[in-house]
């Protein structure tokens, strides 16, 4: 019988920026990297986005990033908040989540024409793949949908 290998995620050093593939089983034990030796951070719940590192975190982060645009007042945003921050634990490394307060960063909600919220937005290794503009009905269909993303490589 043969052993399956462990799933190996990228994750970018931010010391040196060297691109790291570790084990998905080695994720929550603090991995260094392979270039400086430094620890590899890894998020475990959502960072808070900003205008001024917005294009970096996109641009860094090898696997999939999710961006959540929210606002304090939105009904759907507090639902579904526990649902993104269960995600980011849950499936860290394979997927980091930024939260973006549309009211605190009107220029970025603007510049990536974000007019409900909450608003989704999906990148892949920096590259723009999808978008989903309000909240579905159902919990059960946003993890479906985070899901697919996660499993699908081609972009």
């Amino acid at each position: 019988m043969t052993e399956t290998p462990p799933i190996k995620i990228n994750i970018r050093c931010s010391n040196c920026l060297t691109l790291n593939r570790v084990p998905q089983d080695k994720i929550g034990s603090g991995p260094r990297c392979g270039n400086c030796k430094n620890v590899i951070e890894v998020p475990r719940q959502p960072v808070q986005g900003k205008a001024a590192s917005f294009d970096r975190d996109v641009s860094y982060w090898p696997e999939t990033l999710l961006v959540m645009f929210w606002s304090p007042w939105c009904l759907y945003c507090k639902i579904y908040d526990p649902h993104v921050a269960e995600l980011a634990r849950e499936k860290a490394g394979q997927l980091k989540v930024l939260k973006v307060d549309i009211e605190a960063e009107a220029y970025l909600a603007q510049r990536l024409q974000v007019t409900k919220t909450p608003t989704f937005l999906v990148y892949k290794n920096g590259t723009f793949v999808v978008r989903m503009d309000g909240a579905p009905k159902e919990k059960g269909e946003f993890l479906t949908w985070i899901d697919n993303l996660l499993k699908y490589t081609s972009y």
